[in-house]
């Protein structure tokens, strides 16, 4: 199945270059999800009432999974006290801009070593090889699933949250200017993710190896899309959108 990377840019009042992320807590701070552009904007109302169709799993540091029932919050849904967290999320179709196209979501976060399976098959998963407690400066790899088998010539990017954060704030800024990225020619950057993000591609293995430089929060996201048509609850799509995230946080 061929597969290729897109980049999205869009108005705040779409979501096709919003996801889902995950907030992983402690053992005495809940876990959130939101819906936005990580880690600054986080949209609230409809969007995050709708996330609770979504299927959450905590993950112990046994590795053993357990179901959860979020709370909806005014710009997220409670987890609870959980240090990892896994999400699985079919937004449906939306054709705001441009053909229609199903978008599916996942996101996981961790506080400590990321996990290495998943609860069920996702249909796009970021998983740490190696159940290690990632470092600074040094390479970690991991592997990129498509509904369990391995997915190669994807990229992925790896930005801190400081970095999600400035780039959020520039598009909000870009906005108020009257300039709208939403119709400009779609590149690195512009409109989902951070310029100065990292980059790397899965082999044929569908792995990857990314060197976090500092200690902080990181996200790893990855989106394809697949020319792949067909239809969701009544609706006709073109193509089928997967967007993947995983936080990890280097202490």
């Amino acid at each position: 199945m061929k597969t290729t990377l897109i980049l999205f840019a869009i108005t705040a009042a779409s979501l096709q270059a919003h996801w889902p992320w995950i907030e992983p807590g402690t053992a005495t701070t809940p876990a959130r999800a939101h819906f936005g552009v990580y880690p600054a904007d986080r949209m609230s109302g409809p969007q995050v009432q709708a996330m609770k169709a979504a299927h959450f799993w905590s993950v112990d540091s046994s590795g053993a999974f357990k179901k959860l029932d979020p709370k909806v919050e005014p710009d997220a849904l409670n987890l609870g006290p959980q240090t990892g967290v896994i999400m699985s999320y079919p937004f449906g179709v939306y054709a705001a801009h441009g053909p229609a196209s199903l978008i599916i979501f996942s996101a996981k976060a961790f506080r400590g070593a990321p996990a290495i399976v998943s609860p069920e098959v996702l249909p796009l998963d970021i998983l740490a090889v190696s159940n290690t407690v990632l470092h600074p400066g040094k390479p970690a790899t991991f592997r990129l699933l498509r509904n369990g088998k391995p997915l190669p010539a994807a990229t992925v990017f790896a930005y801190t949250a400081a970095q999600g954060a400035a780039h959020s704030a520039a598009l909000k800024a870009a906005r108020a200017s009257g300039h709208d990225h939403a119709h400009e020619p779609k590149r690195e950057g512009n409109g989902e993710l951070p310029a100065a993000a990292l980059k790397a591609t899965t082999n044929a293995q569908g792995e990857f190896s990314v060197t976090l430089p500092a200690k902080g929060s990181y996200q790893l996201h990855v989106t394809v899309r697949e020319a792949t048509p067909g239809q969701h609850q009544g609706k006709s799509y073109e193509s089928v959108t997967l967007v993947s995230t995983l936080r990890v946080d280097l202490n």
